[in-house]
């Protein structure tokens, strides 16, 4: 191997780790006992949504508050991530089987499991909390590997609803920076809503069945959802 190549692979693997450690969670004890997601009942507002329940508004962290995009600013303002995915598979008739074919579905568009990312997030439906789906250590579904810009995101239930079982999902698009710190600094909630829409549509079992006002585009001065119209989109699998 030529030993240019070889440096490019040695500083493409430390730009990796650097990338990595830039953007993993803080593992350091929160302040005061953490409530316990099996009991937990956040106290935003929820929205209500035809086929699926009182759905959360936000992606909600590890220490159990919205996710922030682990700190970083947008603009000097808080960025908070809304969910801005949801799914109804009326074909699935167990838990195991929504989660299989969500995961074929996730496969198929071109959205698989990939590592670089940061985990242990839940969604809300119903006044209850769902883990993130992938389970993988360090994985979120993703369009390509996370030391280049990527759509990237959470999917969390599955969560038993009339006739099928539904998912909850937030997804955006990450940059890279290296200088003047090493980090994945956020790009865009709408193009990675509709670039994954878009792709289950084509490829998979679910397919577009409009928008849900969900109410949670943010424009303060402290706070903001960068270009997020305050919709999710909603997708539906039919039974086979």
């Amino acid at each position: 191997m030529k030993r240019s190549r070889v440096l490019s692979l040695l500083t493409l693997a430390a730009l990796s780790a650097a990338l990595l450690a830039a953007c993993a969670p803080s593992a350091a004890a929160p302040a005061a006992p953490l409530p316990d997601p099996a009991t937990y009942r956040p106290a935003d507002v929820t929205v209500p949504v035809p086929g699926i329940g009182a759905v959360g508004r936000w992606m909600i962290t590890k220490d159990l508050v919205p996710a922030t995009w682990l700190g970083e600013k947008q603009g000097g303002r808080t960025l908070r991530e809304p969910v801005n995915v949801l799914l109804i598979d009326r074909g699935a008739r167990t838990p195991q089987e929504a989660t299989t074919r969500l995961l074929t579905a996730m496969r198929a568009a071109g959205y698989p499991p990939r590592g670089g990312h940061s985990t242990g997030y839940w969604g809300e439906v119903g006044g209850q909390l769902y883990p993130m789906l992938p389970t993988g250590k360090g994985e979120a579904f993703s369009d390509a590997p996370f030391f280049v810009p990527n759509n990237h995101g959470r999917i969390f239930g599955p969560v038993a609803v009339e006739g099928g079982y539904a998912f909850t999902g937030a997804f955006s698009l990450e940059g890279v920076r290296v200088y003047p710190t090493l980090g994945h600094p956020y790009r865009s909630f709408q193009v990675s809503r509709e670039d994954l829409a878009d792709k289950l549509n084509a490829a998979s079992v679910y397919k577009r069945a409009g928008y849900v006002e969900m109410g949670s585009r943010l424009d303060t001065a402290t706070e903001t959802t960068g270009d997020h119209d305050g919709r999710a989109v909603l997708l539906v699998a039919g039974g086979s």
